[in-house]
């Protein structure tokens, strides 16, 4: 029996109240792809129940932030030599059952990127918050701005990516490890990585607090914004080189 084509990476972080019900998902589906966890230094039983699955489980020393668990799993991708990769998050907001259409866009070779979305037609009604609602909506403004590309949702965290972006990410430095967000969706853009969205039906977090929590919005902000500007100098830099 061949290897399955995709892995599906699940960065987690405390969700030992989560994790479970995201494996047995998933496991329930019956794709065919392996499924990867990157406990991120959990304080909790996150490790412990995720190895009563049939899963690999490979554990950070302490937490190193979400990027770099996300840049584990491109390691580990790029090391065993799968063609694709799925990003789904350990909180349970992402339904296992999207997974299929995005793996079916990714083998037509016509995009590198397909992210899933909350926001497009046939994709299940989300409330964001007012908060969180009003950044997506700037970034939305910004990716056009800056790139010509229209993103619904930029900081979706169901993704698909082809072996040419994750083996180019798993270089070091290349990645950022807190929250790597609108600045890397730009710089892919920037590089002419190709980007899809398709339908997602996301829903509210059950249990336990996100590893997303804990940042301030405005400062969220800022941070990305610095990040963006990175981005940009160096893609320009990048040009005048080339």
């Amino acid at each position: 029996m061949s290897s399955p084509s995709f892995l599906i990476i699940i960065p987690a972080y405390n969700e030992e109240e989560n994790i479970g019900s995201v494996l047995s998902g998933l496991l329930e589906t019956g794709l065919a792809a392996e499924i990867l966890v990157i406990n991120d230094g959990s304080r909790d039983r996150t490790e412990e129940v995720a190895r009563r699955y049939p899963v690999t489980v490979i554990s950070h020393p302490v937490n190193l932030g979400y990027g770099a668990a996300l840049q584990t799993g491109y390691k580990y991708a790029t090391e065993k030599g799968y063609p694709y990769l799925l990003q789904f998050d350990s909180d349970g907001q992402h339904n296992p059952n999207d997974l299929s259409r995005i793996m079916n866009e990714l083998e037509k070779g016509d995009a590198d990127i397909v992210m899933g979305s909350r926001f497009l037609e046939e994709s299940s009604g989300f409330d964001t918050g007012f908060v969180k609602g009003a950044g997506i909506r700037f970034f939305r403004l910004l990716i056009r701005k800056l790139t010509g590309t229209k993103i619904t949702d930029p900081t979706s965290g169901l993704r698909g990516v082809s072996s040419s972006v994750f083996n180019f990410y798993s270089i070091r430095d290349r990645f950022p490890a807190d929250f790597p967000d609108a600045d890397i969706l730009i710089q892919q853009l920037l590089m002419k990585f190709r980007v899809k969205e398709v339908p997602a039906h996301m829903r509210q977090r059950e249990a336990g607090v996100s590893m997303h929590a804990g940042f301030k919005p405005v400062i969220y902000v800022l941070q990305i914004m610095l990040s963006i500007s990175v981005v940009i100098i160096s893609h320009k830099l990048a040009k005048k080189v080339s």
